[in-house]
């Protein structure tokens, strides 16, 4: 495991959040679909509900379980795999240090396909 400099420590956790943000949203865009469709008159209130409950129940304990088990460097390295982050959103640093995690889930992300 690489060792992390304060100010890369800062920056890790900064580049967490965003990645968090950025899987939070696109899961919550699609809860808003529903909305929209409720809004228009193509949805009953109860079937928003029961979506309202599903993303609560399954897609947003999922995301927070999740980040609550990796630890900042795993959530950057899985952002960069995703694309939810690019590698230059990294200083030169710590980009070098980040490398091999994100082969990591670079790889398995392939694997899943």
């Amino acid at each position: 495991m690489a060792e992390y400099s304060k100010r890369e420590r800062a920056e890790l956790r900064r580049l967490a959040a965003e990645v968090y943000e950025w899987e939070l949203r696109g899961q919550l865009e699609l809860l808003d679909k529903s909305f929209a469709e409720w809004r228009r008159g193509r949805m009953l209130s109860s079937e928003l509900s029961d979506a309202i409950h599903q993303f609560h129940q399954h897609e947003a304990r999922d995301i927070w379980s999740m980040y609550q088990t990796l630890k900042d460097p795993e959530i950057v390295a899985r952002g960069i795999a995703l694309g939810a982050i690019s590698d230059d959103a990294l200083s030169a640093e710590l980009r070098d240090k980040i490398k091999p995690l994100s082969h990591h889930f670079r790889e398995a992300r392939k694997g899943a396909v």
